[in-house]
């Protein structure tokens, strides 16, 4: 027994180390910045300097899914005001998320085997390759999911308060992450109301209550910090939990699930949890709620189009922990490992592809050496908010920026991105440059942002 335990630990010493390897190298210029790693990075940034969660690149959103600026806020203070801090935390949330797979695999006492193929997976496919180096929320309230999950393992066993205060705790930090999250613990609950109904055992419900109660404080904390550091006011919930656009909502996130490069792992991830459904009583409650999860999600949260895809990558993490519960159910034939191997493998290597052939270019640490050179600390900047994460020790207004709360100012530069100036409409409110007001003083053309332009307030001599 001990051999086992000492062998399922440099399982999980491998799997932190082949993750490192994946996601550290080049870390900062391996993708161009996503809008919302900007939009969360902004929050993170402001945290970081002491003024809570607020937003100022664009003025509202981005703070009520508080927990990854959180973690992001201490990662600035580590490792300074930069990109890399930003991603660093995603990193670090991913290294978590392994931790707690493997204290769930632990918990389903799977062989070392099952281990082996569930970090497998996890390791090669580019959904978790791309979440965990992106800084957005869904790597924080995977992180916690996977740890509610294994809370909920041990829940499950020993009806003890402390695994309901952990599993409890798990749903509040998860929901606070994104609210996506609270579906899957909602899901549980219910489950666990049922059993507790079923065997009688009246005592669970008021264990129950601590989970209902964690999930409530979870909701007040999300629309607390979005009345209080919003300039805007919102219906933070509303704009998450709505069925009014299920007509275009549904086929979107078919789309997403079953036509798109998602299909990769979509399908796999789906065939095991009705494999699980199936064939393992004792696990089948899990498999099921994944199941209602994946049909359900469209309907309920179907207010933004750009988001509903996310809802597959909650059932993608509970299907790759039961991953291994299904490789010791059919057991380990040359072939079918084999198989696996081979496809572990080519995803792997299409996200190396991808990342270092595609989507790779110097071009954030460049821009950052050289933009950091001709714009000065504080002062007043217009651009891409893909941008701000260069200059973003300065009093940046982006193209994200809700000029009706925050009006337009005098600024002192103007960063002009190609791609992002023709999708964006507030960079209408500033173009064609006054060149009468405004020199060109930086060009530069990447392959991630198009053409970079930064123009200088040439009235403006203090800087």
């Amino acid at each position: 027994m001990r051999n086992v335990t000492q062998k399922n630990l440099l399982i999980l010493v491998v799997a932190i180390c082949v993750f490192l390897i994946n996601q550290l190298p080049f870390l900062t210029d391996m993708r161009p910045v996503m809008y919302d790693e900007a939009w969360y990075g902004n929050t993170a940034y402001n945290f970081a300097i002491g003024n809570g969660f607020l937003n100022t690149a664009v003025g509202t959103r981005g703070n009520s899914n508080f927990i990854f600026p959180l973690i992001a806020g201490i990662s600035m203070h580590l490792f300074g005001y930069n990109l890399l801090s930003i991603r660093l935390a995603a990193v670090f949330c991913g290294i978590l998320t392994i931790l707690f797979i493997w204290l769930a695999l632990r918990q389903l006492k799977v062989s070392s085997k099952a281990y082996c193929i569930t970090f497998a997976f996890f390791l090669s496919i580019a959904l978790y390759n791309t979440i965990y180096r992106f800084g957005r929320p869904e790597c924080a309230a995977l992180m916690n999911l996977a740890g509610g999950i294994w809370m909920y393992l041990r829940y499950r066993e020993t009806h003890s308060w402390l695994d309901m205060m952990g599993l409890s705790c798990f749903t509040y930090l998860a929901t606070c992450a994104h609210p996506y999250a609270l579906l899957f613990f909602a899901l549980l609950g219910i489950y666990l109301l049922w059993d507790t109904l079923h065997q009688r055992e009246w005592k669970r419900l008021l264990q129950l209550s601590v989970l209902l109660v964690a999930a409530i404080a979870a909701l007040a904390s999300i629309m607390w910090v979005s009345a209080k550091y919003n300039i805007a006011e919102e219906n933070y919930i509303n704009e998450r939990f709505s069925p009014k656009n299920i007509a275009l909502a549904l086929p979107s996130y078919l789309e997403s699930a079953f036509l798109s490069k998602h299909t990769i792992y979509t399908l796999p991830l789906l065939v095991v949890l009705i494999a699980v459904a199936w064939k393992d009583k004792v696990n089948r409650e899990l498999a099921i709620i994944g199941l209602i999860y994946f049909c359900i999600f469209p309907f309920l949260f179907s207010t933004d189009l750009a988001m509903v895809g996310l809802g597959i990558d909650y059932v993608a993490l509970l299907a790759t922990i039961l991953l291994a519960l299904l490789g010791d159910k059919i057991g380990y034939k040359k072939w079918t490992v084999s198989l696996f191997a081979a496809y572990c493998f080519l995803n792997m290597m299409l996200s190396y592809y991808y990342n270092y052939a595609v989507k790779y270019e110097k071009a954030n640490t460049v821009l950052t050496h050289d933009l950091q050179t001709i714009i000065p600390k504080n002062v007043k900047v217009f651009g891409s908010i893909r941008q701000w994460p260069i200059v973003m020790q300065t009093e940046y207004q982006s193209d994200h920026t809700c000029f009706e709360v925050l009006p337009q100012t005098e600024y002192d530069y103007i960063i002009y991105n190609s791609h992002d100036a023709l999708i964006y409409s507030p960079y209408q409110t500033i173009l064609p440059i006054d060149t009468l007001r405004m020199e060109l003083v930086y060009e530069r053309e990447t392959k991630q942002y198009g053409l970079i332009k930064v123009y200088h307030n040439k009235h403006n001599k203090s800087h």
